[in-house]
């Protein structure tokens, strides 16, 4: 099976090399990081987009330094699917779960509010909740403070990836950003007050026992 893949890498057919990310992502071997990082900055666009998905897959932290200049250069990349590679290369960033990644994103995240690059944004936002899943305390506490952009729309999606960080842990988030977001409830904003009152009715469905208690059960 690595053999497979091996040469799947090698042939650079786009649409063979998508289909094998999953295993690159169970196997891990090392012989696949040349290749793959050859790809990822020789490439088309679009083996270069496969490539962050793969590195990302794979979870070797080695992989950061690579995934993080090509995502900088990215700018300067011409042709169609730029986006889609920079989501790619966000993603995977966020799947291998570094928490130093924070001093990274965070900056590029003031660049793109200059910038006016709100989808750019998101993507770094949905990165750092990721990170956030995977213990990232950094992460997550940039995502709190993020609760209190100018921006609405981030300002709910970082409420949303808060409250995801913490389904598979429920009871571990903190009483604080559990306030917050209930304080959020009552935003002027209908987006984000939309968007903490389903984050905390997600987080008493999976069983955190102090969302619960803010929804009690109806009187039959």
């Amino acid at each position: 099976m690595i053999q497979d893949c091996l040469l799947t890498i090698q042939s650079g057919d786009v649409e063979e090399l998508f289909e094998i990310i999953p295993r690159l992502g169970v196997l891990r071997d090392p012989r696949f990081a040349d290749p793959l990082l050859e790809l990822l900055i020789n490439g088309s666009i679009k083996q270069r987009e496969f490539a962050a998905y793969a590195l990302g897959a794979m979870g070797n932290r080695e992989f950061l330094i690579p995934l993080k200049k090509a995502l900088l250069e990215s700018p300067e990349m011409k042709g169609f699917g730029v986006e889609e590679f920079q989501v790619a290369a966000i993603d995977a960033i966020g799947s291998i779960g570094d928490d130093a990644a924070v001093d990274f994103f965070l900056p590029l995240l003031k660049s793109c509010e200059k910038a006016r690059g709100t989808k750019m944004a998101q993507w770094i936002i949905e990165s750092l909740g990721s990170i956030a899943q995977q213990g990232g305390v950094r992460s997550l506490d940039a995502l709190v403070q993020l609760t209190y952009h100018a921006d609405p729309e981030l300002q709910a999606l970082s409420v949303s990836e808060i409250s995801v960080a913490f389904w598979h842990r429920p009871n571990d988030i903190e009483e604080s950003i559990l306030a917050r977001i209930y304080e959020l409830m009552s935003d002027q904003n209908s987006v984000v007050a939309e968007s903490a009152l389903s984050a905390l009715q997600s987080l008493a469905d999976v069983g955190c026992r102090s969302a619960e208690m803010l929804f009690p059960p109806e009187n039959p």
